[in-house]
């Protein structure tokens, strides 16, 4: 294994969630899907998200949710004469849920987000987490897919969270890991910003498009920010499934490129020096600021360094990386070419 490799191993190790938070997350989605099911009409449920995905790091709320039967839900959606949006049916989950829970969880409350219904326990475990559950109440769309409530606007949008469960856990085995870590250290850099610029979703989906088997990890980390910030430079990133709208950036576009052409040739300068810990940890640094420390006696684009962890946009590589007392240059690079996971 290379140097970048045992150093983004021991990012993963930093940010991996605790095994008994995972346990209790799946443990109250099963519950809350079982509640769910008493609703007259429920065709199928699901289990979507992080947790689902095998790509959560601190985000261990878990995600599920009801496909109601529209042979029973005749009048709900957009595509029926009636043109019925979601709150009353949401409404009435989330009080069926609530009321079914109460026993085994006590202080559970509920609140609606945009999409869900959001519950929260209250039970802390003995490591300090408490994971909620968001639950979604959907409908079977025509063209495939599913009818998603906004409940902003009290209409359904086209989604399919169950193919992005298929896409993202599919064979092979290998495959599927070494994405799934390369979305939990794509997550770990974004969320290092006091505005993080994608959501999660962006980040699977872009990974889905390019992480390939066959390279170690560090080589599939670059291989996602060369491919993330040549895409993202021209489009939103499509929806892996075609259902749903492009995935919005949140923040500028032109910010959200200088990240990820800065976290690339920070990978790409870590791998240049695979042979040399300290220049490797030197840069992994720069790329994971919250996570790696920069050996003693190193240098390393402190401008840049400085700017990130002041959460600004991002800058561009400028010269090497100066280690120790001696002023050594590091190589550098100049644009791309070539039990939990």
């Amino acid at each position: 294994m290379s140097a970048s490799d045992d150093v983004l191993d021991e990012v993963r190790s930093a940010i991996a969630p605790p095994d008994a938070t995972l346990a209790a997350a799946r443990a109250r989605r099963t519950d809350v899907l079982s509640a769910a099911q008493s609703l007259r009409g429920v065709l199928r449920v699901y289990n979507s998200g992080s947790i689902a995905h095998g790509t959560a790091n601190g985000d261990t709320d878990a995600d599920c949710g009801v496909v109601l039967d529209r042979r029973i839900w005749r009048d709900l959606g957009p595509d029926t004469d009636d043109d019925l949006g979601p709150g009353d049916v949401v409404e009435e989950v989330r009080n069926l849920v609530r009321k079914a829970l109460k026993e085994e969880y006590p202080e559970v409350k509920t609140r609606l987000s945009k999409r869900a219904i959001v519950l929260k326990f209250h039970q802390a475990l003995d490591n300090g987490a408490d994971p909620s559950v968001d639950l979604i109440v959907a409908l079977q769309r025509n063209d495939g897919g599913l009818w998603i409530p906004n409940l902003d606007s009290g209409t359904w949008d086209a989604s399919d969270p169950i193919k992005h469960t298929e896409l993202l856990t599919r064979p092979p085995r290998s495959l599927r890991v070494k994405r799934a870590r390369v979305v939990r250290l794509g997550k770990a850099w974004n969320g290092q910003y006091g505005n993080p610029g994608m959501c999660s979703f962006n980040i699977e989906a872009l990974a889905l498009a390019c992480v390939e088997e066959g390279t170690g990890l560090a080589r599939a980390l670059t291989d996602f920010f060369a491919h993330s910030a040549d895409d993202v430079a021209r489009r939103n990133t499509p929806d892996p499934a075609g259902v749903s709208k492009p995935i919005k950036l949140k923040v500028d576009r032109d910010v959200m490129v200088r990240r990820l052409q800065t976290a690339r040739n920070l990978i790409q300068q870590a791998l240049a020096n695979d042979d040399d810990e300290g220049a490797v940890r030197a840069a992994l640094a720069d790329l994971f600021w919250n996570y790696v420390e920069a050996p003693a006696g190193v240098s390393s684009s402190s401008a840049m360094a400085r700017a990130l962890r002041a959460g600004n946009d991002g800058v561009r590589m400028a010269g090497g990386l100066l280690i120790g007392s001696s002023g050594a240059r590091v190589k550098t690079t100049r644009s791309y070419g070539g039990g939990y996971p």
